[in-house]
């Protein structure tokens, strides 16, 4: 299967790049590349949300959560804690990604009758791999 994990929605455009979370995304990546979860669903695209509550209440930012067993994906776009994220050191906003991706697996589990329980024990590995504390 195939997570890809874009750079976040208004974050990147106002503070850049995190070279270790991009790292952290393309190894995320490398690591579930060969494993199948669904017989629906072999390409999962998510976009972090992280924007000001400002801008979210203003509509600028809306969550998605796309999933088409036809074609074979899904877009998922789903806030983060943008205090939380932008206050946070690297190990912070790593915890904050994983769980993001978490929670956009989890959303489409049922239409893309997707094995969450096998992904979720699967990211705990990558993350006691990768010295990540969940």
């Amino acid at each position: 299967m195939e997570i890809n994990i874009n750079s976040p929605r208004y974050y990147k455009d106002v503070y850049g790049i995190d070279n270790e979370i991009y790292q952290l995304c393309q190894n995320i990546h490398m690591f579930f590349k060969e494993k199948k979860y669904s017989e629906l669903i072999n390409v999962v695209g998510i976009v972090p949300i992280i924007a000001p509550q400002e801008l979210i209440n203003q509509g600028k930012y809306k969550e998605k959560k796309l999933c088409s067993p036809t074609y074979g994906f899904a877009d998922v776009q789903l806030f983060v804690d943008y205090d939380s994220y932008v206050n946070g050191n690297i190990e912070d906003k790593k915890i904050l990604i994983v769980t993001n991706v978490l929670k956009s697996v989890k959303v489409i589990k049922g239409k893309g009758k997707f094995d969450y329980k096998s992904f979720e024990t699967d990211m705990v590995e990558f993350c006691n791999n990768h010295n990540i504390d969940l």
